[in-house]
């Protein structure tokens, strides 16, 4: 308990320090987060493509592929062994239903 409240008063200083987080941050990465939600919700019926996951999220195409990419880094997705003009992509360890 005493480092909870130490880690509280220190975050308390920081904030007094630097300020609020600006707006246009927190937009910012509701916005990726609204964003990569809808991917992955779009991969729960199962395997798509990018341009499957853009047109379900609402997203460009370019944009859509930047948060594959990242999903797949951090190990959100997995490629899908075939082939095609476009691979597809679903989500990694079973979690679609």
């Amino acid at each position: 308990m005493a480092d909870a409240k130490k880690l509280a008063e220190q975050l308390k200083k920081l904030n007094e320090l630097r300020g609020p987080v600006p707006q246009e941050l927190r937009d910012r990465v509701a916005a990726q987060n609204k964003a990569q939600k809808a991917i992955l919700d779009a991969l729960k019926e199962g395997p798509k493509t990018a341009p499957e996951l853009a047109a379900a999220a609402g997203l460009p195409h370019d944009r859509a592929i930047w948060y594959v990419a990242a999903l797949r880094k951090y190990g959100k997705l997995s490629d899908v062994p075939g082939k095609g003009d476009y691979p597809k992509y679903e989500l990694k360890g079973g979690e679609a239903k």
